[in-house]
């Protein structure tokens, strides 16, 4: 499950013109993604998995959230 969720972040990222191939996460980034999701989860259980990792990439590429 993890590396698909590390999946889909690089794809949500790479619509913000970050292609993690080339540009990868650090450990940091990772764990706050990870952290990041793992409460929006908790706070909306309802919501697919998809919407939340859309969320958090918005908010951290928008420096937003916990990543402000």
């Amino acid at each position: 499950m993890e590396k698909f969720v590390e999946k889909m972040m690089g794809q949500a990222l790479r619509q913000y013109g970050r292609n993690v191939a080339i540009d990868p996460l650090s450990p940091y980034e990772k764990q706050s993604l990870k952290a990041a999701l793992e409460e929006r989860r908790n706070e909306e259980p309802d919501e697919d998995l998809h919407a939340h990792i859309e969320d958090i990439i918005y908010d951290y590429v928008t420096n937003q959230g916990l990543f402000s």
